[in-house]
């Protein structure tokens, strides 16, 4: 509550002097647009936030009130204009923005979809290739399920990891901190995901299912896209872009396996679907000089992340990204806040909040 107190009264001081409006004007100026990203898109937060990541999430009421306000102040263009506009040197006259989710959920296929299609505006989709198709959820989200359960169940899920680890020969360093101790799965999950090369993850969260189960109404909701759903979003105009084959972070995979993950989902995505394709989103948002590089050598030209940091050297492959959810624009009163929104689109929050990732090495 705090927090959100903070929030809006920022909000609402930058909106009343002006300055939003005058950032919004002066990015637009110097070419770049405003690009927002989302991953899943249900029907019911509070429901499916009762199971699920809630900053994964973001309802299809409020993404269409989004879209709407963004709408009214913003031209919508697609990355393959920003890749147009680009070659050529052409400036934007009005502030533009660009729409993106993450990860490939097939419910964006089944909620934002249709709405895009109504609305006219053009978005594009990152996806794990590996996933496309089958019934698996990233695996994060197998791991935040499994989390939950053991909770559920009464144990601690933070013993449980602790206990799982050790045969398997998998070092968390930070598991045994006391600042740890009653972290949620949440946390968790999170420790797990930005400490783990992608190998090591997909071990513990094997050990961890075999222990607690799976929840398979939960792993339904959270199905990828398939193939023919990716087809028909391609024909409506839908970019489709790359997050890697398996998700895993980056900067914590050796040369090798980075080459595979992003040369490989080029090479699956463009098998399939008969285009080229030139767009990539870095996992978590983490990148740094090494990834980056590779992320060139596969042949991608743009590349987005989730936070303002970009690296002079290759603007192009760190297009900095606002990542929304359903809780992104609330106001004081729990409601949708055009003046948070302003501050969520030139970025006031992001500077009063630094990004605590470390992106060069």
């Amino acid at each position: 509550m705090v927090r959100r107190v903070v929030k809006s009264g920022l909000a609402l001081g930058m909106r009343w002097s002006g300055s939003s409006l005058l950032k919004r004007t002066l990015n637009a100026r110097s070419g770049a647009p405003w690009i927002v990203g989302y991953h899943r898109v249900v029907e019911n937060f509070a429901q499916s936030a009762r199971t699920s990541i809630p900053a994964m999430l973001i309802s299809l009421a409020m993404l269409n009130r989004h879209l709407e306000w963004i709408g009214r102040r913003f031209d919508f263009v697609s990355i393959e204009e920003i890749t147009a506009r680009h070659d050529r040197g052409y400036r934007y006259g009005k502030p533009a923005a660009a729409v993106t989710f993450d990860d490939g959920y097939r419910d964006v296929y089944e909620q934002a979809f249709p709405l895009l299609k109504a609305k006219g505006i053009p978005a594009a989709v990152f996806v794990v290739t590996s996933l496309i198709g089958t019934s698996h959820p990233p695996l994060f989200e197998r791991l935040y399920l499994a989390l939950v359960r053991a909770e559920r169940a009464g144990s601690s899920p933070r013993a449980r990891l602790a206990r799982l680890v050790l045969p398997l020969g998998v070092e968390v360093p930070r598991l045994s901190d006391p600042r740890v101790q009653g972290a949620d799965p949440f946390r968790l999950t999170r420790l797990l995901l930005e400490t783990l090369p992608r190998e090591s993850l997909d071990r513990v969260v094997q050990a961890l299912e075999s222990e607690v189960g799976q929840d398979d109404d939960a792993l339904r909701e959270r199905r990828p896209l398939t193939w023919d759903m990716l087809r028909e979003m391609q024909r409506s105009g839908i970019t489709i872009g790359s997050h890697t084959r398996r998700h895993a972070l980056l900067t914590l995979e050796d040369e090798a396996r980075v080459m595979e993950e992003t040369l490989g989902s080029r090479r699956d995505l463009e098998d399939n679907l008969g285009a080229r394709v030139l767009h990539f989103a870095y996992p978590n948002g983490w990148f740094d000089t090494a990834t980056i590089a590779c992320v060139r050598t596969a042949g991608y030209r743009f590349a987005y992340t989730s936070c303002r940091h970009r690296d002079a050297a290759h603007p192009l492959l760190t297009l900095p990204r606002t990542i929304l959810w359903e809780n992104s624009s609330l106001g004081l009163f729990g409601g949708f806040s055009p003046a948070v929104m302003g501050c969520q689109a030139d970025g006031t929050f992001d500077r009063a909040r630094p990004c605590a990732s470390t992106h060069w090495n």
